[in-house]
């Protein structure tokens, strides 16, 4: 990874590094002074640094804040070898304990602090004077940050905070930065069937600056990025694009790359590291689209045949609810009609069961009437008295003029109760009445039951009378 050193020069760090690595890690100014003096100025080691060797709850929290997943290599050929950087000059027993095992020199490191009881910050520094960057380097997973970090920036934050910058810094016509994490950015892009461009931006790296005004921001470049792909780009002074070219193992800046797919199956297509002309990172591009973009197609068409297919299967499913919809409703209309006739039938068939039981009900009170008449004229006489000869003395003679029309006579004697007569008339077949009152006529009068035990001289009519017969059945 190229990066530029600090404007303090190869033993220190600058106040404005110092200030910017605060603003961006939250760490104390001693812990932001300690990375960047070991790392020798270099801000994006003393930033890979300061996360490599963070506390597990600062860890813990920016893990949970950006996904670890990486995207996979295609082969590539390997970049050219760079020379390693040259230490610093050893001075005194910091030459002789290079020399020391790790261990040794720890354990020595702790003696020193324990014994001359100095602070966390003390040893900080400490580390930073003795130390140059490429050994300290070799041994930084032995180190950890003596205080936690705040909060990593939030992929969004962070994708928005560079499009902000970038477009402040160097204009509107560059890429059209989408302001997401990188992997929401890979998924956006594959949902659309293209690759992602990956912008990797190091603020403090020489060619930067160039890349980004006459390359970057090369307005037929622009255009054919924004026409063919979707464009993500990231600060690595930002924890999500750190951790992104950490995955991708970086080593130059400027850094451009391509990525297909999304989440597991992310792949990267191909990468342009350091400084390059806009024909050169079209021509790089064009070709990695020409030599890739198949499998876009046969995952395009893949997802086409799935649409088609799923469609399909919904028009189908669509019609059957619709056929279904329609035969239930028939059914429905089918078992209405059934209801309604079957309540029909039920109504028509109470209706004649009650007309039956009406009539069962008349004929049964009739035969019970019939029968009763019956019965009381067989009774009634059986219990008539022997009938006086007519005109004899103490006799009456008595004519009865029924309902029908009919007159029957009959003496009796005088002496002999109303009821006589009546129990006579009611021995009469021609009598149907179950009840009935006796009268007469001259003068108008209708004898009640009182009056039936009243003897016929009694009631004056002796020695002959004429009455008729008043049924009261209904009374």
């Amino acid at each position: 990874m190229e990066s530029s050193s600090s404007p303090a020069g190869e033993d220190g760090a600058s106040s404005s590094d110092v200030a910017h690595f605060v603003s961006l890690t939250s760490c104390p100014v001693e812990q932001a002074a300690f990375f960047l003096e070991a790392t020798n100025g270099n801000f994006d080691q003393a930033v890979e640094m300061y996360y490599d060797q963070a506390p597990p709850s600062t860890i813990t929290r920016a893990a949970q804040a950006y996904p670890t997943s990486s995207p996979q290599r295609i082969p590539r050929p390997p970049p050219p070898p760079q020379q390693p950087p040259q230490p610093m000059q050893q001075r005194g027993l910091l030459g002789a304990l290079m020399n020391l095992p790790i261990v040794a020199i720890t354990g020595s490191f702790g003696l020193l602090f324990g014994a001359i009881g100095l602070s966390t910050s003390a040893a900080a520094y400490l580390g930073s004077q003795l130390l140059p960057a490429s050994w300290y380097n070799r041994i930084r997973g032995g180190i950890r940050a003596v205080t936690q970090g705040s909060r990593p920036m939030d992929p969004v934050e962070a994708a928005e905070a560079f499009k902000q910058s970038f477009v402040k810094e160097f204009g509107e016509n560059g890429p059209q930065w989408v302001t997401v994490g990188w992997q929401e950015a890979t998924a956006r892009a594959h949902g659309q069937y293209k690759f992602l461009f990956v912008y990797l931006h190091s603020h403090y790296h020489q060619d930067t600056e160039t890349f980004c005004r006459q390359t970057l921001c090369n307005s037929d470049l622009a255009h054919y990025i924004n026409h063919t792909f979707v464009s993500w780009g990231g600060d690595v002074r930002y924890p999500d694009a750190y951790k992104l070219s950490n995955s991708l193992r970086t080593t130059g800046y400027p850094y451009v790359a391509l990525l297909a797919f999304s989440g597991n199956r992310t792949k990267l297509i191909v990468t342009i590291e350091g400084r390059t002309s806009v024909s050169q990172l079209q021509a790089s591009l064009q070709q990695a689209v020409a030599a890739h973009e198949g499998h876009l197609a046969v995952e395009q068409a893949d997802a086409n045949e799935r649409n088609f297919t799923r469609r399909l299967r919904e028009e189908q499913d669509a019609a059957y609810q619709e056929s279904l919809r329609e035969d239930q409703e028939r059914e429905r209309q089918r078992s209405a009609q059934r209801a309604q006739q079957e309540a029909a039938e039920r109504a028509a068939a109470e209706k004649a069961a009650q007309i039956k039981a009406a009539q069962d009900a008349e004929a049964k009170k009739v035969a019970d009437r019939a029968a009763m008449l019956a019965a009381r004229r067989a009774a009634n006489r059986a219990a008539l008295k022997q009938e006086p000869a007519a005109r004899s003395p103490g006799s009456t003679a008595l004519r009865v003029r029924l309902p029908n029309g009919s007159n029957h006579n009959r003496t009796f004697s005088s002496a002999a109760p109303l009821q006589e007569a009546w129990d006579w008339v009611a021995s009469l077949e021609e009598v149907d009445a179950v009840k009935f009152h006796l009268a007469s006529s001259f003068p108008r009068k209708v004898f009640t039951e009182e009056e039936l035990r009243g003897t016929l001289e009694q009631l004056g009519l002796a020695p002959q009378a004429a009455l008729f017969v008043q049924v009261a059945d209904d009374e």
